[in-house]
């Protein structure tokens, strides 16, 4: 039977929870609640997102009952006890249950990951805002996932002139920087975290979401993608450098359609093998060809960009 991918969210009001016997409800709170856990009544019905279906799931709790901690717990764990019954692979959590997101046991997908997986589209979305050509941009990776770093530079070193990794692992790259050199001449540059150095950047891949000062070694006007990073860090670089942009976020669309990221990345985690194996265990370089031919699979191409929830104009 096909696996799926399925959407799970929460009911508005407990009278929209589907309990197989209607007299349930009349009951006295506790007795409703054991037998919500013990049976756990869902609704499900079938969908169909870019021609692949799906189910949408809600849970039998309401959106004012999150707050309820241990009770949501408890519903999520007989979830999880029970997902393979419905064949479901991913898992798109809504908003409502993001907070929750950690405690289900499948693969979700994520809107991180899959705004990384199209990062080349992102940089020419950048490019075309700078009002500059690829051969003129210098590029900058802040290693710190070294499965993200390597993804990123089998991206784009191919047609750039410049480009500069800044890690505290040198040695992890120097197999793959010989490499590049011997195919295309572009001598890569590797330095350290020293912030008082200057680096010559327009665009800056951030893979590391820890604090550091690297920042303040960049060019005026440049623009760091970081997708990795918690906002009180995005916060403080932009006040200590307000002539840079940070970018946080990307709309994306599918066919000329505005498409939630999770989603997306949801129903791709959900058909390939090889998207779920770099998911849950990171890029190696021999998938490269492999996930080009995935993605060019659905015409996407990047929308408004943001900077901490506010779109950024060129």
């Amino acid at each position: 039977m096909y696996k799926k991918y399925a959407i799970i969210s929460c009911n508005k009001e407990t009278g929209d929870i589907n309990f197989r016997n209607p007299f349930i409800r009349f009951f006295p709170k506790k007795m409703v609640r054991n037998y919500i856990i013990k049976k756990l009544p869902l609704n499900i019905t079938e969908i169909d997102y870019l021609g692949n279906l799906g189910l949408d799931i809600k849970l039998p709790i309401t959106e004012e009952e999150l707050i309820e901690e241990e009770y949501t717990k408890a519903i999520i764990d007989e979830f999880n006890r029970r997902h393979l019954i419905y064949n479901i692979n991913t898992l798109v959590i809504s908003k409502e249950l993001k907070d929750y997101r950690d405690y289900f046991e499948s693969i979700v997908g994520n809107e991180k990951a899959v705004q990384f997986l199209y990062i080349d589209k992102v940089i020419k979305k950048i490019i075309n805002l700078s009002n500059k050509e690829l051969k003129d941009m210098n590029f900058v990776i802040i290693d710190g996932d070294n499965s993200k770093t390597r993804f990123i530079i089998d991206n784009i070193y191919q047609g750039i002139n410049s480009l500069t990794i800044v890690t505290s692992k040198p040695e992890i790259f120097e197999e793959r920087v010989d490499e590049i050199y011997d195919e295309t001449g572009l001598a890569v540059g590797i330095t350290n975290y020293n912030v008082n150095q200057e680096i010559s950047s327009d665009i800056v891949i951030n893979c590391n979401g820890d604090k550091n000062k690297i920042f303040y070694s960049f060019d005026e006007g440049s623009y760091i993608i970081d997708f990795v990073s918690d906002d009180d860090k995005v916060k403080d670089i932009l006040i200590k450098r307000n002539d840079i942009n940070v970018i946080t976020g990307v709309d994306i669309y599918v066919d000329d359609h505005l498409m939630s990221k999770e989603l997306l990345h949801g129903i791709l985690l959900n058909q390939n093998r090889l998207l779920r194996s770099m998911f849950l265990y990171g890029y190696k370089t021999n998938m490269f060809e492999r996930l080009d031919k995935i993605k060019s699979k659905y015409h996407v191409r990047i929308g408004n960009i943001y900077q901490r929830g506010e779109e950024l104009q060129s």
